[in-house]
C-alpha cells in the first residue's frame, strides 16, 4: 500500500480471501488520506472500478520490491510509465516460481510488476472467475503493446527484488529492513546510541505503539523527577530524569526508523515537540535540585542555564561538542552522580562555561 500511494495511486485494489483485520486496517488507513480502498474476494469487480482512461498498477501477490526500483520503473507520484518489469529466464526467481513469474517468451519471464491502460481491463469480465487474475492481466497488457523494461539480473537480489513465500524469507527480509532503516550508532552520544541499540531489538513488535508509549513513560517520569526534586531528592529525582531522558530518545528513534520503513517525509517540526517538553522539565528538576521549594537560591539557575546551552551547542553540526551536547541522558546520568558525591553545583558551573566557550568558539554562521 506504501508502495502504490508513493506511486501516486488514488485507488487500490486489494484482491483477499476475506475481511481480516489487516485489511480492514490497511483500508482505515488508506481512506484516511483521502484515497480510496477497495476489497475485493475475486476480479469481477475490478472492470467496473477501473475506468478506460486509468492507468493500472498491478504487483504480484508477496512481492516486496525495492521503492527506489519501483520509482524508477513507474514514476513518482506523476505521470505513471505503462511499462512490465521482466526477468532473465536464467534469474534463480524465475526457475524457483515460474508460477508467481510468468514466462512472457524464451527468453524473459515477467518480474511481478506492471503498470498499463486501463481499456484492456474491460476484458476482465469475459473470463471465467476461477482464472488467475494476474496472468490475465498480464497477458491484456502484452496484447494492448505494453513494453517490457528488462531488469538485470544483478538488480533482482532479495535485497531489492524479494518474493515473501515463507515466515523465513519475511524475517530476514524484516531484519535487514529495520537495520537498513535504523539510525547509525554514534558513540560520543552514548544515551542515543543505546536507546537505537534498544529500537532495533524492540522492533518490529514495538513499531506501532513503541514511540507513543516511551514518549508517554518519559512525560510521566520527568514529571515525577521535577516533583521529587522540589521535595529534595536530588539523586532520585535526577536519575529518574535520565531514564526519562532514555525513553524519550526511544521514542524519538521509533518515530524516525517508522517513517523511514513507511516511506514517509519527515513531518514539519513543531514548535513544541517530546525533547522540548523534556528538557522544560529538566530545567524546571535542576532548578528545585539545587533548591528545593520553598527554598530560594540564586545559583539554582545554573541548571536551567546548562539544559539551555547544551540546547543551543547541538545546534551547531559542524562543532565536535554537538553530538555529545544533544545527549540529555548523558547529561543526566553525570548530574546525578555529581550530586550523590555532592559536587553538582561546582560540575553544573563547569559545564556551563565549557558549552559557553564552546559556542563562542564554534560562532552560528559557521
Amino acid at each position: 500500500v506504501d508502495l502504490l500511494q508513493m506511486l501516486g495511486a488514488e485507488r487500490v485494489l486489494c484482491l483477499t480471501n476475506g475481511a481480516v483485520a489487516e485489511v480492514l486496517r490497511l483500508q482505515h488507513v488508506v481512506e484516511a488520506t483521502g484515497a480510496k480502498f477497495h476489497a475485493l474476494q475475486g476480479f469481477a469487480a475490478i472492470p467496473a472500478l477501473v475506468r478506460a482512461e486509468d492507468d493500472l498498477i498491478i504487483m504480484r501477490d508477496g512481492l516486496i520490491p525495492d521503492p527506489h526500483m519501483m520509482r524508477d520503473l513507474f514514476g513518482d507520484g506523476g505521470m505513471v510509465q505503462r511499462v512490465i518489469a521482466s526477468m532473465p529466464a536464467s534469474h534463480p526467481l524465475a526457475q524457483t516460481h515460474p508460477i508467481d513469474f510468468e514466462r512472457i517468451d524464451a527468453a524473459r519471464h515477467w518480474a511481478g510488476a506492471l503498470a498499463m491502460r486501463g481499456a484492456p481491463v474491460q476484458q476482465l469480465a469475459d473470463f471465467p472467475a476461477d482464472s488467475d487474475a494476474f496472468s490475465v492481466l498480464l497477458r491484456l497488457a502484452l496484447q494492448a503493446g505494453t513494453p517490457c523494461r528488462d531488469l538485470a539480473a544483478a538488480q533482482l537480489t532479495p535485497q531489492t527484488w524479494l518474493l515473501a513465500d515463507g515466515p523465513a524469507v519475511v524475517a530476514a527480509q524484516e531484519r535487514a529492513l529495520i537495520s537498513g532503516a535504523a539510525k547509525p550508532a554514534d558513540w560520543r552520544a552514548p544515551g542515543a546510541a543505546l536507546a537505537g541499540l534498544a529500537v532495533r531489538q524492540i522492533a518490529p513488535r514495538g513499531l506501532r505503539q513503541g514511540g507513543l508509549i516511551a514518549g508517554a513513560i518519559a512525560l510521566t517520569l520527568m514529571a515525577a523527577a521535577t516533583l521529587m526534586a522540589a521535595l529534595g531528592l536530588p539523586v532520585p529525582a535526577l536519575a529518574a530524569g535520565a531514564i526519562a531522558a532514555f525513553a524519550g530518545q526511544v521514542s524519538d528513534q521509533f518515530s524516525a526508523m517508522t517513517l523511514r520503513l513507511r516511506l514517509s517525509a519527515p513531518k514539519p517540526r513543531a514548535r513544541w515537540g517530546l525533547a522540548e517538553a523534556i528538557d522544560a522539565l529538566a530545567m524546571l528538576a535542576l532548578w528545585f535540585v539545587l533548591a528545593p521549594w520553598p527554598q530560594w537560591q540564586p545559583l539554582a539557575v545554573l541548571g536551567p542555564l546548562t539544559i539551555g546551552l547544551a540546547r543551543l551547542a547541538a545546534l551547531r553540526p559542524a562543532a565536535a561538542f554537538a553530538v555529545a551536547a544533544s545527549d540529555r541522558t548523558s547529561l543526566l546520568v553525570v548530574l546525578a552522580c555529581a550530586a550523590g558525591f555532592g559536587v553538582l553545583p561546582v560540575v553544573l558551573a563547569c559545564l556551563a562555561l565549557g558549552l559557553l566557550a564552546g559556542l563562542l568558539l564554534h560562532p552560528a554562521h559557521e
